[in-house]
């Protein structure tokens, strides 16, 4: 092709026809213009195919560690309504001296399991979306997380410092069921190893109830923030599986 155009220009000079060969000269530099920008819009049409690929990766990975989460904050609220019954029995008994029976008495140590993975696996994932609506979403959920890390880490050091000491000093614990038991897994033991006639008798005493306030208002404050992320963790889905569709 380019030989056939410079025989064209050769012929064009030699026989003096100054004016066709400067308009073929323009022309082919407008042919050559032309190639290069269509050159440059399929380049362009491939690099933005392969970035919303990347993307779709992006919110595909995204989208599974948010419904792994979801599970978890699920199981967290069914542990914490459970803990936060038993708080309430044990003011009731404690503080009203009403005859209620205690179905867990261990719950009273009990701290949830607690590790969500979404935006924490990739911090700086919002930067990678092009679709506004889901970028500020997930900004709010990520501040909705944050909440729920500090009442998490508050609850979880009122539990370790305050509430497991304060029963081992008044020695709750039943040493041999524990020891002689091994039927128990991370998030759940099936035996009785917090006295629970113990705990009964220590309900009744002022200084253990103001450590079940405290627990139940740490405790509660938990519940409260896993809720409003499980809200915003349903939202961010929905709009990833819309934009995932298109």
């Amino acid at each position: 092709m380019i030989s056939i155009f410079r025989k064209i220009r050769q012929k064009l000079l030699q026989q003096n026809r100054i004016t066709q060969y400067l308009a073929y000269a323009i022309g082919e530099i407008f042919l050559v213009v032309i190639g290069i920008l269509i050159a440059l819009q399929i380049n362009n049409a491939n690099e933005a195919h392969k970035a919303r690929q990347s993307e779709r990766v992006v919110l595909n990975n995204l989208i599974q560690d948010l419904r792994a989460d979801s599970l978890s904050f699920s199981d967290n609220l069914a542990t914490l309504n459970k803990i936060n019954n038993l708080h309430q029995v044990l003011y009731e008994i404690g503080v009203k001296g009403m005859d209620l029976e205690i179905e867990n008495p261990n719950l009273i140590r009990f701290q949830i399991y607690y590790n969500p993975i979404a935006i924490k696996n990739d911090p700086f994932v919002a930067g990678k979306i092009s679709s506004e609506s889901i970028r500020k979403e997930i900004n709010t959920y990520s501040r909705f997380l944050k909440d729920l890390d500090d009442t998490y880490v508050q609850y979880a050091e009122l539990l370790e410092n305050r509430v497991r000491v304060f029963l081992a000093d008044k020695k709750i614990h039943q040493l041999s069921n524990w020891f002689e038991n091994k039927a128990y897994t991370k998030q759940e033991v099936s035996f009785e190893f917090v006295d629970k006639l113990g705990l009964i008798l220590l309900s009744k005493t002022p200084e253990f109830q103001q450590l079940l306030l405290e627990a139940s208002i740490k405790s509660k404050n938990t519940e409260s923030n896993i809720k409003q992320v499980l809200t915003h963790n349903q939202k961010l889905k929905e709009l990833i599986q819309k934009e995932l569709q298109q």
